[in-house]
Formats: C-alpha cells, structure tokens, sequence
C-alpha cells in the first residue's frame, strides 16, 4: 500500500524531546515500511525516518529562531497543500491532529485517516458532517466516547519497550513529565508531593503556543522550584527522559481534563515506574490499578497511594505495557483501519 503520513512541522519526527504525536508518527513510517509498505512523510525537513520526507520548512518550527506564530500557521497550511497537490499517488493519507487535512480531503479521491492525537466534539461533529472522504480514529475508548460514538475506530499509541530501560531499583523521589499547562496537574503534583514528604522532579517546558503556559509556570509552579524537594528541568533528551523515568519511585499524574492517551504514563510504565493519576480520561485503560500503579479520587487518597508505591511489582508494569501497548499492535491495527477505509473509498 501507498501511504502518505502528514503531521505538524512544529516539531520533526522523531522529536528531540518529549513528544507523544510525533513519536508515534515515526514508528508508524518505520514499521510499515518493514512490512513492504510504501510511505512517505511530510513534515519538517529535518525528520529522520526511513523513508522520504517531503518538507517546506528545513527545521521545525519550534527549533526555528526566525519562526513566529504568524509563520507556523502558514506554514503548516503549506506544508499540507503540498501534500494534496498530489494525493492521487497515494492509496491512503494519513493525517495526525493538528494538521488542515479534513480541509484539504474533500478536493481528493484519496481518502484521508485522521487520528485524533486530541480533539474537541464540536470539531470532530463539523469533519463528520462535511468532510465525507475523512475518516477518524481515536488513540482510546475513552476518547471515542467523551466524542459521543463510541463505535468510532480506536488505535491505541504503541510503545517501543526496547527502547526504553528498565529499572527495578528506583531513588527516593517521584516525577512528573509533560507540557507546562493547567490540564497535566503539575500545580496539584507539586501540593501532593509536600503532603506526602516527597521529593518530586518536574521535567516540564513552558510552550508559547500557549499563551497561559508561561502565566501558569510563573504563578503556580515556579515559587515552589526549591532545587531540593521540588526540581524543575524544562527539557530532556528523549533517552535521557526515559532513563530518568526509570529511576523514579513513581510517576505523580493528577491530571485535571479527560487526557486522551497519554503517552508519558504509558513510557513510565514500561521503565518499571509505577503511575499514580486520578481515575479521568483513559487513564482507567492504561493502568492496572493496584498492580501498574494507582488510580485515586482525590489528593488524599493520591498520598496514601504514594505510601503504598513499593508494593507494586515494577516488572508487572513492563510487563502490561509490552503485553497491550506494544507498537507492533499499534501497527496490526492501523494496517487492518487501512484496509478498511481503501476498501470502502474504492
């Protein structure tokens, strides 16, 4: 099969740092082109992937100096139009939220698969109902039913184990990885973690995509960085992350809206670390509670979970994410979406 694979040129596949879409993006090019596939990618110039890369920017934009809000949202409707320009040689587009794919699909025969890295119901709604050569996938059940149809197709995130150490004798302290915002429960992390007497490092970047992340870092989360109890580091190496990651005790995850997947909790997991987050999103899919790590009501109960950590079996929990979230059934199940969705646009 021909596939094109679209996604942000904010940041290259594979990312330098933390980054759920764009990893995931590159085992998909990786592993389908292993499996006889033909792909290409359109995204920023300096992916790195085994296959070719179609680009209109040299580098990501986020890594771009020059770049400005004004510029990325151009170029990002650039780098799609580039990519439907010629879709009639592909058998399938594969778009990866937040790309203008749905916008694009409907002056194409070619049919376009959307995953939804995340989306709200009032867009999903509006592509259902104008764009009828797009076809949608959620990364959970959750996602799927917080959408209102849960009949919609579910391609879980796969995780690449084998990339990730794993470490069964973790240092005295917890952490806690993701965007600098309101919704990752960095603020309330920090709050159970001086209830709970523990140290807690915050490896978290302030994005100026967001105009209330820097706001929220300046006011919630930086007057409790002490260097000692509380440790922020605003990015890492992706190796680096994940060797870290396997030296915490536990994984602090309060988060404060229906997160879709996850993908750092799914990570944590598989480097031994156990993930201690409130019962919301798909955080019920992705852990085993009492046996990959917790899932509390509330801080008190996210305390008392904090005491219990050392209970928890850390091989159990690489265990359960080589056993459900391996990017080998990432890949059996995009292949068998392909399939359908070819079939049905034919």
């Amino acid at each position: 099969m021909n596939v094109a694979q679209i996604t942000s040129v904010y940041l290259s596949v594979p990312p330098r740092t933390h980054g759920g879409t764009e990893r995931i993006v590159y085992y998909l090019c990786r592993h389908l082109v292993r499996r006889g596939h033909q792909v290409e990618l359109f995204a920023s110039g300096d992916s790195k992937v085994d296959c070719p890369v179609r680009s209109v920017v040299p580098v990501a934009t986020l890594d771009d100096p020059q770049s400005t809000l004004y510029l990325e949202k151009e170029f990002e409707t650039r780098n799609t139009c580039n990519l439907y320009r010629q879709a009639e040689r592909f058998d399938l587009i594969h778009a990866h939220w937040p790309t203008l794919a749905p916008y694009f699909s409907a002056f194409t025969k070619t049919p376009t698969l959307v995953t939804y890295a995340y989306i709200e119901k009032e867009l999903h709604d509006y592509y259902r109902e104008n764009f009828l050569n797009c076809f949608p996938v959620c990364i959970s059940r959750a996602q799927a039913g917080a959408l209102g149809d849960e009949s919609l197709p579910v391609g879980c995130n796969g995780i690449a184990s084998e990339e990730i150490p794993f470490n069964d004798a973790p240092e005295d302290f917890f952490i806690i990885a993701g965007r600098m915002t309101p919704g990752k429960g960095i603020a309330e992390a920090i709050r159970i973690a001086k209830k709970a007497n523990v140290r807690l490092l915050i490896v978290g970047n302030v994005t100026k995509h967001l105009p209330w992340s820097e706001e929220y870092f300046l006011k919630e989360v930086k007057p409790h960085i002490d260097g000692k109890q509380i440790r922020h580091v605003e990015t890492m190496p992706y190796a680096k992350l994940m060797e870290t990651m396997s030296r915490a005790r536990g994984f602090l995850f309060p988060l404060q809206w229906d997160e879709p997947f996850g993908m750092a909790v799914a990570e944590s997991m598989a480097a031994g670390t156990p993930v201690l987050a409130y019962s919301r999103g798909s955080m019920p899919e992705l852990i085993k509670d009492g046996e990959t790590g917790f899932l509390a009501r509330d801080e008190d109960e996210m305390v008392q979970a904090i005491a219990s950590v050392e209970k928890l079996d850390r091989r159990r929990c690489r265990e359960w994410i080589v056993k459900e979230f391996s990017v080998e059934r990432m890949i059996d199940g995009y292949e068998n979406v392909y399939r359908q969705v070819v079939g049905r646009g034919r």
